[in-house]
């Protein structure tokens, strides 16, 4: 069995029944961030970030949030090489109003 490199650490601390932070980085199988600041391969939260990140502010390879940053992303204001929402920028943007290369 091979070692994994892995981190867990939530907070202490909670608002709004959501831990202040929640990292969950590596491990064998693909863990779940949950905080109001998620930081792991999926994170859920205020601001998340991660490959898969869904927030307010998210920022990951694949992005969902009113504020997304990413190589897909779906947002209010959405930066990434495929961007679909509001105000957009990107390779391909798709939105209301739209900045890119491609543009619908």
């Amino acid at each position: 069995m091979a070692n994994t490199f892995e981190i867990r650490k939530t907070s202490n601390l909670h608002l709004f029944g959501l831990p202040l932070y929640d990292i969950a980085i590596g491990g064998a199988h693909r863990q779940h961030a949950r905080g109001i600041v998620a930081i792991g391969q999926v994170a859920t939260g205020v601001i998340a970030i991660g490959p898969v990140a869904m927030g307010l502010v998210a920022i990951g390879a694949v992005s969902m949030g009113v504020f997304s940053v990413g190589a897909v992303t779906l947002g209010a204001l959405a930066a990434g090489a495929v961007s679909l929402g509001g105000d957009v920028v990107g390779a391909v943007a798709i939105g209301y109003h739209a900045v890119g290369a491609v543009m619908l």
